[in-house]
């Protein structure tokens, strides 16, 4: 799976209901996964499935757009948005993660304060 393809499955799994989010974390997330974001840090992927889960159930109508991939040495960089169904950009930001057997291993998570300001 290249970086760009394994990054929009990852950001696709926001959007999932719990049963098929699973399978999608096992594929997409390395065994020892950790993840952090202003909101705090998570380790190992029934914790992140429960952010996940609580994200889900805040915005619904949520999903996460990866608008570019950077890929070196095991480690990418990936731009996104947060858009709601109909299309409104409700967040910006760039996520970090090192890359362990092609899967995420630990995924930093970066809001851009601006976002509301820039997009309707």
């Amino acid at each position: 799976m290249t970086p760009e393809a394994l990054w929009n499955r990852y950001a696709a799994i926001w959007s999932l209901d719990a049963d098929a989010r699973e399978p999608e974390m096992l594929a997409c997330l390395a065994d020892d996964v950790t993840y952090c974001d202003p909101n705090g840090a998570i380790a190992g992927r029934a914790g992140l499935a429960a952010y996940m889960a609580g994200f889900k159930e805040s915005v619904p109508a949520g999903r996460f757009i990866i608008l570019g991939v950077l890929h070196h040495n095991e480690r990418s960089l990936a731009r996104w948005e947060l858009r709601h169904e109909d299309e409104t950009v409700l967040q910006t930001g760039t996520s970090f993660a090192a890359m362990s057997d092609g899967r995420l291993s630990a995924i930093t998570g970066f809001f851009d304060p601006l976002a509301g300001r820039h997009h309707g």
